[in-house]
C-alpha cells in the first residue's frame, strides 16, 4: 500500500445460505463499523512476532437508526448475496505506518443490532436496531490480509477510457448541440481555476452532421449529459515527443481518475417522483441559437498527486447523448 497514494482495501460481507428466503436489511458503516472500536485491528510483523498497532478509532455505531430513504451504508440482502465495500486505507492507524514494514489487517469479529427482516422500502421512516428486539447479527473473526507499505507506487496502469463521442455520430434531424469551454491557461497551487462551459443549441443536424438553422424549434433537455462525468481531466504524458508522429509513440494525453474521490453509483429503489419539466432545475428550454452556461471549478488538489510545476493538463468535454 502506497503511503503517498493509497488505493484502499476491498472487503466482502456475505449473508449465509439459510432456510429463510426472506430478504433482510443490514447496515454496515465504513468509519464506525470498519474503523470503530470493534472494527479492524492492525498488527506489525517484527522479529519477535506480531505487534499490535495502537490506533485512534472512530466512534461506535448507534444502537438504533431511522431509515429515511436510500443511503449507501444500508443494504438489502437475500441468502447468499454479498455486499462489497472499499474501506479505504487504515485511517485509525495511518500515523503509525512505516514504509518498508509489513502489517496484518485482522477482523476480530463483531455483533450488529442495525438489521431487520424485510426490504428497504418496507422500513422507510422506521427505526431499526435494539428496539426491534432481534438477535444480533454476528460476523465472526478470522478474515485478514497482509499489507506492505511503500513510499510511492507510482502511476498505476489504468483501464482504457471510454471512447470519445465523435461528431460523426450525430443523427440527422436531431438537435445540434455544441459545447465550448473557456478558462485561464494556468492553475495556481493556492487558487482554484474556474472554467466556463457554454452549451449552445445551434439548430438541427443535417446529413453531413453539420448544423442547420432552418425548421429548428425550441427544445427541452435534461442537463445530465453536461455533468462532470462527461468531462475528462487529462495530463500530457512525460514521455511524449511532439517532434515525432507515429503509432509507436506513447499517447500524448492520459485521463486522470482519482479513485479516492470517485463517489461511484447508487442503485436507488425509492418511490417514483413525478417531475414537471418546467419546475425542475435539471431541465432547460432552449430556443435555436440560445445557450446555457455552466461553471466548473478545479483546484491543485484535483490534479494527480505527483504533479509538479510545468505539467500540462487539459479539461475536455468527452461528448454525451441526450435521450
Amino acid at each position: 500500500m502506497s503511503l503517498d497514494n493509497p488505493r484502499g482495501v476491498i472487503i466482502t460481507i456475505r449473508r449465509a445460505e439459510d432456510d429463510c428466503r426472506n430478504p433482510c436489511i443490514f447496515r454496515w458503516d465504513i468509519l464506525r463499523d470498519g474503523w470503530g472500536p470493534s472494527g479492524f485491528m492492525l498488527f506489525q510483523h517484527t522479529s519477535d512476532g506480531l505487534k499490535k498497532v495502537e490506533g485512534k478509532h472512530n466512534s461506535p455505531p448507534p444502537q438504533t437508526f431511522k431509515l429515511t430513504g436510500y443511503e449507501v451504508e444500508t443494504e438489502e440482502l437475500l441468502p447468499g448475496q454479498t455486499l462489497r465495500r472499499n474501506i479505504g486505507h487504515p485511517y485509525s492507524f495511518w500515523d503509525h505506518l512505516i514504509a518498508g514494514e509489513r502489517y496484518e489487517l485482522f477482523w476480530p469479529g463483531a455483533q450488529y443490532a442495525l438489521w431487520a427482516w424485510g426490504t428497504l422500502r418496507e422500513h422507510w421512516d422506521q427505526e431499526i436496531g435494539v428496539n426491534l428486539r432481534l438477535s444480533r447479527v454476528i460476523i465472526p473473526r478470522g478474515a485478514c490480509c497482509s499489507l506492505t507499505c511503500v513510499e510511492d507506487e507510482g502511476l498505476s496502469i489504468s483501464e482504457p477510457d471510454d471512447p470519445r463521442v465523435e461528431k460523426s455520430e450525430r443523427i440527422p434531424g436531431t438537435p445540434y448541440i455544441s459545447v465550448f469551454l473557456e478558462s485561464p491557461s494556468a492553475i495556481s497551487k493556492t487558487e482554484r481555476l474556474h472554467i466556463i462551459v457554454n452549451i449552445t443549441y445551434d439548430g438541427l443536424t443535417n446529413e453531413d452532421c453539420e448544423a442547420i438553422y432552418a425548421d429548428a424549434k425550441p427544445i427541452i433537455i435534461h442537463d445530465y449529459p453536461f455533468s462532470r462525468d462527461n468531462f475528462r481531466l487529462q495530463r500530457r504524458c512525460h514521455d511524449y515527443d511532439p517532434l515525432k508522429n507515429s503509432d509507436d509513440d506513447p499517447p500524448q494525453w492520459k485521463s486522470y481518475f482519482d479513485d479516492e474521490r470517485n463517489e461511484g453509483w447508487m442503485i436507488v429503489e425509492e418511490p417514483d417522483v413525478e417531475v414537471n419539466v418546467t419546475d425542475s432545475m435539471f431541465f432547460r428550454s432552449l430556443q435555436p441559437g440560445e445557450s446555457l452556461i455552466r461553471r466548473v471549478s478545479l483546484g491543485f488538489t484535483d490534479l494527480h498527486t505527483d504533479t509538479v510545476v510545468g505539467d500540462t493538463y487539459r479539461y475536455e468535454y468527452w461528448g454525451g447523448c441526450i435521450d
